[in-house]
């Protein structure tokens, strides 16, 4: 029988490989634990079919961060409503935040609403700093405000800096609630301000010695001090353009005041060829006084070149020594103008009308040369231009015209000197001396209708020249003096309503009133001379065609505008000192 070796034996045979065996086995066990170690799953938050190794320590001690968070929230909480300070509160929040990291980290599992959370606390926290920033920045303004009343500017600007960046601090940590970018742009200006306000205090002080040197007639200094004024003007205008002391026009001002007293001198030279020109034309030294007037005028536009925003630079100045220049130089020529035209109407009231005429034409050229050569001239005289111009057209028809109107005149009963037109002005002589006719009833014979009160002055003003004798309106005693004698079977025969025909007639054609007068009752109404030049009516006297019987007896004046033109109004005149 075979031999069975017992359990010792064998356990004494395998001694020898026991140990290596046990040796093998730790080593394969220790090797899979390193392989799953560094290449086995990882505790990846949000990772799917992450393991954590120690999960159920980390949840616990996640789960107590939470809890502890909670219990101190509404610590934070009972805190704030009780008053408790910011530095207390700032340290309850940091350990929040600190919690809420924790919180965080031991999650296995990303949350987006713990990244809310964390987000919520740092914005609390932001927000208490910005507001212990504004309030400590409120603090250093006011703090600024009573160092400027102590007159402490620049330690006043100091605290404003740092309120301002306190201020800036608030608007960047705060979420909304403490921001105010209002109160930073404020404190920005201030502190311009503040730091604007010396600068502006020299360009004060520069201008009061400017003005002061100025009038003591100190130029140099005078000079240096506007300078003065004007480098501290520049400076404020580029470092703090936003300042209320930032001002573009001051600078033309002080540019103004600067070229002025360096355009004194040529100012000066100016202002005394002009007073010698007052003195020379005073004293009627024409050609004398016109040099000293162009000397003027040519220092004044080397002013105007030189120093144009000088206080001293004036085209209109120029202009009106031109105009003086010119006037003291015509007046020799205006004065012999007016000499021939009063020698004219002299020979006119003569009737010397060949001499007169002559007269008449050597003041028209003598004005043309005047007008030609001194345009700006302040003596010429438009009414004398205006009447010459007139007299020269004239001036082959003076017998004719003075014919025409001398033979029809008759004395004014009452008045010494005045004649007046025995009829209405016809058509005829209406249109020589006015050169044009408005009459509606057309007739050279016909009286002149359809003119107004200043149509009728003006024909008087123009027959006044043709006369060398005063023309003008009858006045209302005067036509009434006239009228005297005039009965009634004179009044029904005239043109009137009821005989009229609805027209006017010839003048001269009715019956004559005992002083040799026609148509003042009848035909056309007249314009009269009112009492005040001024007045803007003038009253109308006669009646006229369009008129009953009834009315023309009555002898009623009415008023009427002056501009008035009716085909039934016209008007005669009253020639002064036809005697002569």
């Amino acid at each position: 029988m075979a031999y069975v070796p017992t359990w010792k034996e064998r356990l004494e045979d395998a001694k020898p490989y026991i140990g290596p065996a046990i040796a093998g086995f730790m080593v394969l066990v220790l090797g899979g634990w390193l392989v799953w170690h560094f290449q086995g799953p990882r505790n990846v938050p949000g990772l799917p079919g992450a393991v954590s190794k120690d999960l159920p320590a980390r949840q616990m001690a996640a789960e107590r961060a939470g809890a502890e968070l909670e219990l101190l929230e509404k610590a934070y909480q009972r805190a704030v409503e009780a008053g408790t300070g910011e530095q207390a509160l700032r340290t309850m929040l940091d350990r929040m935040i600190e919690l809420q990291r924790e919180r965080m980290r031991l999650d296995p599992v990303a949350r987006p609403e713990q990244n809310d959370k964390l987000i919520q606390l740092e914005g609390r926290k932001g927000n208490q700093r910005a507001r212990t920033a504004q309030t400590r920045s409120s603090v250093l303004e006011e703090e600024a405000a009573a160092l400027r009343k102590e007159g402490r500017g620049a330690e006043a600007v100091e605290k404003l800096r740092e309120a301002l960046q306190l201020q800036r601090e608030a608007n960047a940590n705060s979420a909304s609630e403490a921001k105010d970018f209002s109160r930073e742009s404020r404190l920005v200006g201030e502190i311009e301000q503040s730091e604007a306000a010396p600068l502006r205090e020299t360009v004060l002080t520069a201008l009061a010695l400017a003005r002061s040197a100025v009038a003591r007639e100190n130029w140099e200094n005078a000079l240096k001090a506007f300078s003065d004024a004007r480098a501290a003007q520049v400076e404020l205008n580029q470092r703090f353009p936003t300042t209320k002391f930032s001002d573009l026009p001051a600078l033309d001002r002080i540019d103004a005041e600067i070229e002025s007293l360096r355009a004194s001198g040529l100012a000066a030279v100016a202002l005394a060829r002009e007073r010698e020109g007052d003195v020379a034309a005073r004293a009627g030294r024409a050609q004398e006084a016109a040099a000293s007037y162009a000397a003027a005028v040519a220092a004044r536009k080397e002013v105007n070149e030189k120093f144009a925003r000088s206080r001293y630079a004036s085209e209109q100045k120029v202009d009106e020594l031109e105009v003086q220049r010119q006037t003291v130089l015509s007046e020799v020529l205006l004065g012999k103008a007016v000499a021939l035209d009063g020698e004219a109407t002299a020979a006119l009231r003569r009737r010397q009308n060949l001499a007169a005429a002559e007269k008449i034409n050597a003041a028209a050229k003598l004005i043309e040369k005047v007008v030609a050569d001194y345009p700006r001239s302040r003596s010429i005289d438009a009414g004398l231009q205006r009447k010459l111009a007139f007299m020269a057209l004239r001036s082959e028809d003076l017998d004719g015209l003075q014919d025409s109107v001398l033979t029809r005149l008759a004395p004014l009963p009452g008045a010494s000197g005045a004649l007046m037109f025995k009829s209405e002005i016809p058509q005829e002589l209406y249109q020589r001396v006015m050169n044009a006719n408005p009459s509606r009833n057309q007739g050279r014979a016909l009286p002149v209708d359809s003119v107004s009160w200043l149509d009728a002055a003006e024909f008087c003003e123009r027959l006044s020249w043709l006369l060398g004798r005063k023309v003008r309106l009858p006045t209302d005693g005067e036509f009434a003096a006239a009228s005297a004698g005039l009965t009634r079977d004179m009044i029904v025969s005239a043109w009137s309503n009821e005989t009229g025909g609805g027209r006017s007639h010839e003048v001269g054609k009715s019956l004559a009133t005992p002083a040799g007068f026609f148509d003042l009752a009848g035909n056309l109404a007249e314009w009269l001379q009112p009492a005040s030049a001024v007045s803007e009516t003038a009253p109308v006297a006669g009646g006229s065609y369009l008129d009953p019987t009834d009315t023309l007896i009555a002898a009623k004046v009415l008023p009427e505008e002056k501009r008035v033109r009716a085909r039934h109004v016209g008007f005669r005149v009253v020639v002064e000192s036809a005697g002569e």
